[in-house]
């Protein structure tokens, strides 16, 4: 784990050793809460690893060193396999060990020992942080697996607030895994860091600095399917054409939205057109740099009270003269009872947003009924954010001519049989698509399972002439859709 959130962990642990002692003294319940918390945490990890249908060496090493255990690919294969974890019904049951927080979560010696003021939402940070580590730490991420981890914090929320309405949670009863112990106790450590929060985040620095609107435009019209989007694009650009030029003329000028809520499903194009409209309003001279800044919640909400509004206006001072893109904004806004890391968030974007208003244009971006509740969430999210674009899904031919695209750039070209199998295979993707479907994601995933196995198909026939190694074949393309 980092340092951030092995700290956020260490918290945790500790209030659950605290509710242990109390447990052992004051009653007869033969239980340990930071045993339950640890197991918790590793099936958490499992039901991520396995969402992909694929169990990784590195994120097998995560687990073990992590959290003390001693799987190997068999054993982790084994486990997950006659686990709970498999079941359809994991996320209807909370973790066992939030009953014991809840229980204890206005228990006013262990809040007045912990750092946190509200035990529940340290609770809920605490799996939210390791996932995002976990995630990070892992080199190959699929769209699935981000997906799981967004799913699982809500069940939290959501049980969070069931228990305050109902009086509790069911529990259910773990198994416990031998596991090896730490040759040293973890330092808890009991204050904030006083170091540098770190930057989470990319920027993009606009690298058509001098570029004219006209090759922008040609760039945003190059961009396979997005008709719609590309329409609202124009429509935009043509009322601020209008705007300057009433200007000049001494005229009022129409107030212009300048900030946007994308919504979509991943892979839509919606960071791609993001980072074009940053270049396309610093060549109307709206934006003095034209770069982009994208973060998610990571980038903006920290492990500590009074460190979100640090870290928020550090990646607004980062995007100043550009646009500020978040993704997945929709994970600040949290409606539990309470404080919440994730609303001092938004209440310093708020603030940042009217601070720098003639140099700062803010995108966020998530699911289209996600991203409703979001904005909704803040009277001044409500007001900034008056300007909706929806990114559709992509369809069958749109990810054709996106996976040619590939390949071209990588040079490999289909096969006249390849083509046509491609075609038929994407209409029927398309047609059986679930909620996890990644659009354009999925096809450069589907290009890389084509190409390792092209790969064994040629060694196998030993055949490496230069027509050969450019050339999918329907055998290759088979690999993609489990047809193999």
């Amino acid at each position: 784990m980092n340092s951030e959130t092995q700290d956020v962990y260490n918290n945790t642990l500790d209030i659950a050793r605290k509710i242990d002692k109390y447990l052992m003294k004051n009653t007869q319940e033969d239980i340990s809460v930071s045993e339950l918390l640890r197991i918790d945490l590793r099936d958490f990890l499992i039901f991520l690893t396995i969402a992909d249908h694929i169990i990784a060496k590195d994120e097998i090493r995560y687990i073990n060193k992590s959290f003390g255990y001693t799987f190997d690919s068999d054993t982790m294969k084994s486990f997950a396999a006659s686990s709970r974890i498999v079941r359809d019904d994991f996320l209807n049951q909370p973790p066992a060990s939030l009953r014991y927080f809840l229980d204890f979560a206005n228990d006013e010696l262990i809040v007045h020992q912990s750092k946190y003021y509200d035990i529940k939402k340290l609770y809920i940070l605490t799996f939210q942080m390791i996932g995002e580590d976990f995630l990070s730490s892992c080199k190959n991420v699929d769209e699935k697996e981000v997906n799981q981890l967004t799913r699982y914090r809500f069940m939290l929320e959501n049980a969070v607030r069931s228990y305050t309405k109902s009086g509790g949670v069911a529990p259910h009863r773990p198994d416990s895994i031998p596991f090896k112990l730490k040759s040293k106790e973890e330092k808890q450590v009991n204050e904030a860091p006083n170091n540098d929060i770190p930057f989470v985040g990319t920027i993009i620095e606009n690298d058509k600095t001098m570029a004219d609107l006209d090759s922008l435009l040609n760039e945003l019209e190059s961009l396979i399917g997005l008709a719609s989007v590309k329409e609202e694009v124009k429509n935009l650009i043509n009322l601020l054409k209008i705007v300057e030029i009433r200007t000049k003329n001494g005229l009022k000028a129409p107030s212009v939205t300048k900030h946007f809520v994308f919504t979509g499903n991943p892979g839509t194009g919606k960071t791609t057109v993001a980072r074009l409209l940053s270049q396309i309003y610093s060549s109307l001279g709206i934006l003095s740099k034209g770069h982009m800044v994208e973060v998610d919640r990571s980038g903006m909400v920290a492990a500590y009270m009074g460190q979100t509004a640090i870290k928020v206006k550090e990646v607004i001072d980062r995007a100043k003269g550009g646009v500020l893109f978040i993704d997945e904004a929709y994970s600040l806004s949290n409606e539990t009872q309470g404080g919440d890391f994730g609303q001092e968030a938004i209440d310093t974007l708020v603030k940042g947003m009217e601070d720098n208003r003639d140099d700062l244009i803010v995108i966020v971006a998530g699911y289209p009924d996600l991203m409703d509740n979001f904005v909704k969430s803040n009277p001044g999210l409500k007001s900034r954010f008056q300007k909706t674009i929806h990114f559709p899904d992509y369809t069958a031919d749109d990810l054709y001519d996106i996976f040619l695209r590939f390949c071209k750039s990588n040079d490999y070209v289909l096969s006249t049989e390849g083509s046509s199998y491609l075609k038929e295979q994407l209409a029927l993707y398309v047609q059986n698509a679930d909620k996890y479907f990644g659009n354009a994601r999925d096809v450069r995933n589907f290009l890389d399972i084509a190409i390792s196995a092209q790969a064994n198909r040629l060694l196998e026939e030993n055949i490496t002439d230069a027509d050969a190694l450019m050339t999918l074949k329907p055998a290759d393309l088979a690999h993609i859709f489990n047809k193999e």
